[in-house]
C-alpha cells in the first residue's frame, strides 16, 4: 500500500496490542534498535522514550511524512534519538549493525513469501551478534479466508471522525490475500465527507516458510508464539510472532 493519503489515520486505528511485547524486548538489551516498516513510528518512539537510539526504515514517503511530524510536535523530547530512512527491506544497507532489530504490525508480510528470504538475509547483515531480530506476521487461519470487517469508528483532532471499513479476498490459487481499504472522513462544518482508498496485497506466510527464511539467512529461531502474550503458537494462533538471532 502506498498509504499516500491514509498514514493520518493510521495509528487511529491499531487494534494489535503489540506495542507493549516489542518494547519489552527492547527493554532486555542494550545498543543501538532497528525498525524494519516503521511506518507513522508508533512502536518506534515508545523505544526511544526508554532512551535508546532507534532508526526506522521504510518504503512509504506518506508514512514517514507522518513519522517525522510527529517527532517534530509530539516526541520533541526524543526527536534526537529517532531517526527515519526512506528504504526498502530486500535492498537496504545503513552500514551499522544493532543490537535489536524488529518488525512490527506483520511489516514483513509483503505480496510474496519469497521476500523473506532477502528481508531476513538483510536483518541478519544489520544485526549485532548475540542481538535479537523479533517480527510477526498473521498466521494462516487469520489469512486464508474472505471477509469484511467494519466500521470502525475514530475521532481525530479537531472534531474530526474517520470511519474504516476493510475487506478481505483470500486467494487460493496464489495463497495471498487483498485488501481493498475505505476511510470516510467528517469534518464539522461540511456536508459532504473526504473519501480514501487503498488497496494491497499480502501473501500467507507459513511456519514452515519462515524456518526455511530464517535458516538462509543463517538465523536459528529462539522462540515463537501465536500472540503477543507470548501463548504458544498453535494452527489456530490469530500471529506468529519470532525471536531470532545469529546461531552459535
Amino acid at each position: 500500500m502506498s498509504y499516500e493519503e491514509s498514514a493520518q489515520y493510521y495509528d487511529s486505528f491499531d487494534t494489535k496490542g503489540n506495542s507493549a511485547f516489542y518494547v519489552d524486548i527492547a527493554s532486555r538489551s542494550e545498543g543501538k534498535v532497528l525498525e524494519l516498516g516503521a511506518g507513522t513510528g508508533r512502536v518506534l518512539f515508545e523505544i526511544a522514550a526508554l532512551g535508546r537510539e532507534v532508526v526506522g526504515i521504510d518504503n512509504s514517503p506518506a508514512m514517514l511524512r507522518e513519522a517525522k511530524r510527529k517527532r517534530r510536535e509530539d516526541h520533541a523530547d526524543i526527536c534526537a534519538r529517532c531517526r527515519f530512512v526512506l528504504a526498502d527491506m530486500l535492498s537496504f544497507d545503513l552500514g551499522e549493525r544493532f543490537a535489536f532489530v524488529y518488525a512490527a504490525s506483520a511489516a514483513v508480510q509483503t505480496p510474496s513469501a519469497d521476500d523473506l528470504r532477502g528481508i531476513f538475509r538483510n536483518a541478519a547483515d544489520h544485526l549485532e551478534p548475540g542481538g535479537v531480530f523479533a517480527f510477526d506476521v498473521a498466521a494462516p487461519r487469520t489469512m486464508r479466508r474472505t471477509e469484511a470487517f467494519g466500521p470502525e469508528r475514530a475521532e481525530l483532532p479537531g472534531g474530526r471522525v474517520v470511519i474504516r471499513f476493510i475487506a478481505q479476498t483470500y486467494r487460493p490459487s496464489t495463497d495471498t490475500v487483498s485488501f481493498d481499504i475505505l476511510y470516510k472522513e467528517h469534518i464539522p462544518g461540511r456536508t459532504s465527507t473526504v473519501t480514501v482508498n487503498e488497496t494491497g496485497q499480502a501473501a500467507v506466510i507459513t511456519p514452515e516458510a519462515i524456518e526455511e527464511a530464517i535458516e538462509y539467512a543463517g538465523l536459528r529461531i529462539n522462540e515463537m508464539y501465536g500472540d503477543f502474550d507470548r501463548t504458544p503458537y498453535t494452527g489456530k494462533s490469530p500471529y506468529i510472532v519470532v525471536l531470532a538471532g545469529h546461531g552459535e
